[in-house]
């Protein structure tokens, strides 16, 4: 790609990592300052909990179907004229939901809200992945997704202080306003970042090598992590904030803890490289993180005063932490370098069409079962997806040390 990142050139790859981050916090504070905003608003206007499900839903319909020709369009556009064109349009549909803070408003306005999220997401993550040759990838993606966690750590809170503070309409055009400032930092942070892509192979076998790419094993459950971790997630990304209205706490207390799990997710990607090499592995590390997070998931029903809603938010942070990022890195250095941008969209669809269907399937639970149950089964459905990824993994592993087992002796013996 040619921007400051040139490969090989570390410093510069470095700089371009840093100008990044700075563009991915600043979209994440937004980002999450929406996340209590969108509930909290629904629950004012007496939506029940099918229908914030169903509105929650409705509005990653149009982002699922943009994320792989997204992919495309990072090797013709470039990585940051995606992220600029993506992050305006962000804000403007902050500024529609402000104008219109209603229920249907939010059935339009998230629609465009989502799909500048995604593409915006995409472009940034492109980018990343192709920083430069013999880089730590499993670094620069725990970097990019603890910029990340710095807007999940603060968008909620002050979300939550301004809907205290000023209400709802005022907390979507401030929204607006921090989205719109970003977009235009953004071209002082990071450089344009278009791929340069090799002659395509002819025939039939550049086929065969592009399906090799995206099917590989590790690739492929890379992508089906992603998607369950979403999926089971839904419960608590939809009615968390719900959840502890029930309890008794203000948004600006309901944004404390959404932001004290962002700032753990935070904490422990700091320790990521340290982390896979206590589990084994990245894939030993990635599966860790799947049961903490379900654990987290089931258990958050159950923790109602301030030390077990803390204790909470540490599992879920550590589990959302680990997982996402490990599950960008697979993907990421499982595929080729021209490949990426379509690689990064296929796990970001995948992404999208568990956001597309766990609202509705959590807000019916919710409806007919309560709350408490639609948690409850988001844990045990993580719990019980992680099992059979743990039984390929150690399959997957005893084969390998077989096949090194059989290299060596047949050294040995011609030796």
């Amino acid at each position: 790609m040619t921007n400051d990142s040139a490969p090989g050139e570390t410093g510069r790859g470095t700089r371009e990592l840093l100008g990044l981050c700075a563009a991915t916090a600043l979209a994440f504070l937004v980002y999450n300052m929406v996340l209590p905003l969108v509930p909290l608003l629904l629950l004012h206007l007496n939506a029940s909990p099918s229908l914030l499900g169903l509105v929650i839903s409705v509005s990653t319909l149009g982002s699922l179907f943009v994320a792989v020709p997204g992919g495309k369009m990072v090797n013709s556009w470039g990585s940051r004229r995606m992220m600029i064109l993506f992050g305006g349009l962000t804000a403007v549909s902050c500024a529609f939901l402000a104008v219109f803070p209603s229920i249907t408003g939010l059935f339009v306005g998230l629609i465009f809200f989502e799909i500048g999220k995604i593409l915006f997401i995409l472009g940034a993550q492109a980018h990343i992945s192709m920083l430069g040759k013999n880089r730590d990838i499993d670094l620069d993606f725990g970097w990019y997704a603890s910029a990340a966690s710095i807007g999940q750590m603060a968008g909620p809170l002050i979300a939550g202080i301004w809907i205290d503070l000023a209400g709802h309409s005022f907390t979507w055009a401030f929204i607006a306003l921090s989205m719109a400032a970003t977009v235009a930092v953004l071209p002082r942070l990071i450089s344009p970042g278009r791929m340069e892509l090799r002659e395509p192979e002819e025939g039939a076998s550049a086929k065969r090598k592009k399906l090799s790419s995206y099917m590989s094993p590790y690739v492929f459950i890379a992508v089906l992590v992603s998607f369950v971790v979403v999926f089971a997630d839904g419960a608590r990304a939809t009615f968390y904030p719900v959840l502890l209205r029930d309890f008794g706490y203000t948004a600006t207390v309901i944004g404390l803890y959404m932001s004290l799990r962002g700032f753990v997710s935070m904490s422990f990607r700091f320790f990521m490289p340290a982390l896979i090499r206590l589990a084994g592995g990245r894939f030993p590390a990635l599966i860790a993180s799947l049961f903490v997070l379900a654990l987290g998931i089931g258990t958050t029903p159950f923790c109602r005063g301030p030390l077990l809603l803390t204790l909470n938010a540490v599992l879920l942070g550590s589990g959302l932490g680990m997982a996402l990022p490990l599950s960008m890195a697979t993907v990421s250095e499982g595929t080729s370098h021209e490949d990426r941008g379509v690689a990064m969209g296929i796990r970001l669809t995948g992404n999208r069409l568990a956001q597309l269907v766990n609202p509705v399937f959590f807000g019916s639970i919710a409806e007919h079962f309560g709350l408490a149950v639609s948690f409850v089964a988001g844990g045990i459905l993580l719990f019980g997806s992680s099992l059979p990824i743990l039984h390929w993994w150690r399959g997957e592993s005893s084969r390998s040390e077989s096949r090194g087992t059989r290299r060596r002796e047949k050294r040995n013996s011609e030796n």
